[in-house]
């Protein structure tokens, strides 16, 4: 179910059948994506704790390495705080990608949000088979911090690591998912080749449609 806004009032609708999308190479920025627009209406895929499992469960599976987060025995209680911290640091870091993707200037509001997330967790040092020295974060707050402290480690990788300017907002101006563009060519404008037909089908429709009315009033 989904919290719609109608009228002021909230009201619980059936969400389309959606899956999760890892279409960003980035875990901060799939955490981003889990709003989505469907059907030109707006929808929020984590709107349960039994979401943010799934969606966690998922996203192991792309990133089975947790930002180097080493993984925790204690389970993960997923209950409405875990959701409402969640939902925290995925409105910072959209906030802060939107501002660089816009060209704005940064609120420290956001890395305040990222910042305290960064807090619970420490660095050390590891051996791993082969005698090779590795990197790795534990966490100080070992329930929250097993899913927060990889999407926020994540995040600052991508704020202070990668190239600004790959950072997108699909070209889609009915999409608003954010995607990192690996190309070489560093071209890429859509989060996926599907979004890219439909926006090319959509101006397609609309430059006949121009044509049209254009034609109709000689």
């Amino acid at each position: 179910m989904i919290e719609e806004q109608q009228d002021g009032e909230s009201k619980l609708v059936n969400a389309p059948n959606t899956n999760y999308l890892f279409l960003s190479g980035v875990l901060a920025l799939d955490l981003v994506n889990t709003e989505v627009i469907i059907r030109g209406k707006k929808y929020d895929l984590l709107s349960t704790p039994e979401d943010v499992a799934r969606w966690w469960q998922e996203a192991l599976v792309h990133y089975p390495d947790r930002e180097g987060v080493q993984e925790e025995t204690q389970p993960i209680m997923w209950n409405l705080l875990l959701l409402e911290k969640i939902k925290e640091v995925r409105a910072a870091i959209r906030t802060l990608c939107t501002k660089l993707v816009e060209q704005q200037p940064l609120h420290q509001e956001a890395f305040t949000a990222l910042n305290d997330i960064l807090a619970m967790g420490y660095p050390e040092l590891n051996v791993v088979p082969g005698q090779e020295i590795v990197a790795a974060y534990r966490t100080r707050e070992t329930e929250p911090g097993a899913i927060l402290l990889p999407i926020a480690l994540s995040a600052s990788d991508l704020f202070t690591h990668l190239e600004k300017h790959r950072l997108h907002q699909c070209k889609n101006d009915r999409c608003i998912l954010f995607f990192y563009d690996n190309t070489k060519s560093a071209t890429r404008q859509w989060c996926s080749l599907e979004c890219m037909n439909r926006s090319r089908s959509l101006q397609h429709y609309r430059q006949i449609k121009a044509k049209r009315s254009s034609t109709n009033q000689v």
